[in-house]
């Protein structure tokens, strides 16, 4: 499964909801899988903007408050290591020789 998710971090944004959907998997089980893998160092979490980009920028930017002052909520961005990098192309390998 830690394969898929780091293939799915690469292609680009998610929601939980979406990506627990995809996997066919509850969000806690999804969330406890995040948090392994950002252990484990395939995984870097930081708290994103809920707009992207920010249209109030630099008032709101990705690393303040502001927009979630605005909203309510902050959103959780995962970016993949090098070492996730790797296993999202070991992911896409297989792939291609299947």
């Amino acid at each position: 499964m830690m394969r898929m998710i780091a293939e799915r971090i690469d292609r680009g944004r998610f929601t939980l909801p979406e990506l627990a959907s995809e996997l066919n998997v509850g969000q806690d089980t999804l969330l406890e899988r995040l948090f392994m893998m950002e252990r484990l160092g395939f995984i870097v979490r930081s708290v994103g903007c809920i707009r992207s980009p920010c249209a109030e920028a630099p008032r709101y930017c990705s690393r303040c408050s502001g927009c979630r002052e605005l909203w309510g909520r902050a959103v959780t961005e995962y970016t993949l290591t090098e070492k996730g990098r790797q296993l999202a192309r070991i992911k896409k390998l297989e792939d291609k020789i299947v």
